[in-house]
């Protein structure tokens, strides 16, 4: 007999059970190695899209190739292409039209072309010079480019200010506002729109808003919005849709699944009362009103009478003092009450639509840029790109044809706005 104990595992079942936890710890410890591996990757280590970094972008990559005495642009001896007049022409046309101001230089319908690929078709600088030299034979160096763009932005700037003053004073605008990326910092693009309007810019603080803003501002809830005096405000009740399928499908709040149904069945009565051309009956609107308060006294019963949550506090401290947290579908159910004749507001009013998805589309190009370039390098480039994406975006909803209007005296198109 050996001194074990019945109940105690063997020397040699020991030693075997030591080397399985170790060999479970290595997998583990290799594993954990392989996560913290994936979570430092980025667009700037890895073949990640930069989209999927969102807005705390990492620092550009520094260059690979080490730094040179050499001066930047051409070297000496490189052959370069240029306008040039030659010294003996073979024959003499002389041309007197109106904005020639120069020996050489590229006129008002080239200049077009520049502009609708680079900011409309979206086209980084050395593709559009290829396009340009391949299609029509004309080579442009990047500094023309930046230089048309400048032009351009200043040419525009009555008429986007025009826009921007039509939009504040539209009886219904739409208003949404996105990161973008300047200089290596996030700063904001802000998006007032309508139907037929676009007006983008850049600021360098997300709460700097339109001002002399009246009528009827459609958003996201985003709170700021609710300091705007003077104005009137509606919900985008996409929003609203999402969060009540995120509620019905993880937390199984059946009262969510009852409003998510009342707000389409809202919406769908309110397009069809649109497409009549008459408003909602009252007594219609007076039956749904009493059922979103039942949903809601519903869904504040039932969180009321969950345990309450205790406040989060980071690990090793006490817990903290203070009002409790509340669950996410307790935080929604208060939204809607608080903000019901906002979130309704579609009802009531035909020319109220039921999402703010005329501002999502509005700035969702917006975003594509910002994919294609990574961002600006300054502001005075995203400034000039707000302005002409403000103009083109207003001429595609006019009916324009875009390159047309980027040549065309920008006051003849003032007036058109003026009148419609």
């Amino acid at each position: 007999m050996n001194g074990d104990s019945p109940c105690e595992p063997s020397r040699e079942e020991l030693i075997a059970l030591i080397a399985a936890q170790a060999a479970k710890i290595a997998a583990l410890e290799a594993r954990i190695a392989e996560l913290e591996r994936r979570l430092g990757l980025n667009s700037s280590n890895s073949g990640k899209p930069p989209s999927s970094d969102g807005l705390s972008k990492p620092p550009r990559v520094r260059s690979l190739r080490e730094p040179s005495d050499k001066p930047s642009g051409g070297q000496k001896g490189h052959k370069g292409d240029t306008l040039r007049q030659v010294a003996v022409p073979d024959r003499t046309v002389d041309h007197y039209p109106e904005g020639i101001n120069a020996p050489v230089q590229y006129g008002p319908r080239i200049a077009a072309f520049v502009i609708y690929l680079l900011h409309y078709q979206l086209l980084p600088e050395d593709r559009l010079a290829e396009l340009m030299a391949d299609l029509f034979g004309v080579k442009l160096a990047a500094a023309t480019i930046a230089r048309m763009s400048r032009t351009c932005a200043a040419r525009l700037q009555a008429f986007v200010i025009t826009v921007r003053d039509l939009v504040a004073g539209a009886p219904v605008k739409h208003m949404d506002e996105t990161g973008f990326r300047i200089g290596g910092k996030t700063q904001w693009l802000h998006v007032a729109s309508t139907a037929w309007l676009t007006f983008y810019r850049v600021c360098a603080r997300r709460g700097s808003l339109l001002a002399n803003v009246v009528g009827i501002v459609v958003h996201d809830h985003w709170k700021p919005y609710y300091t705007m005096s003077g104005v009137l405000h509606a919900l985008c009740n996409a929003h609203h849709l999402r969060e009540l399928k995120a509620l019905i499908d993880i937390e199984k709040e059946d009262w969510a699944r009852k409003m998510q149904q009342l707000l389409r069945r809202g919406c769908h009565a309110a397009n069809l009362a649109r497409e009549r051309g008459s408003p909602l009956k009252p007594r219609l609107i007076a039956r749904m009103e009493r059922r979103y308060d039942a949903i809601l006294a519903e869904g504040l019963a039932f969180h009321q009478a969950q345990s309450p949550l205790a406040p989060a506090a980071p690990k090793g401290e006490p817990k903290r003092r203070g009002r409790k947290p509340r669950r996410t579908g307790h935080n929604l159910l208060l939204r809607l009450a608080n903000r019901k004749q906002d979130v309704l507001r579609f009802l009531n009013d035909p020319a109220v639509p039921f999402t703010n998805n005329q501002a999502e589309r509005d700035a969702r190009m917006m975003k594509v840029k910002q994919k294609i370039s990574g961002g600006f390098r300054c502001i005075a480039g995203a400034t000039d790109f707000a302005v002409i994406r403000s103009f083109i975006s207003t001429a595609k909803k006019q009916g324009w044809n875009v390159i047309q209007a980027i040549a065309q005296d920008p006051q003849i198109l003032i007036n058109s706005l003026r009148m419609a």
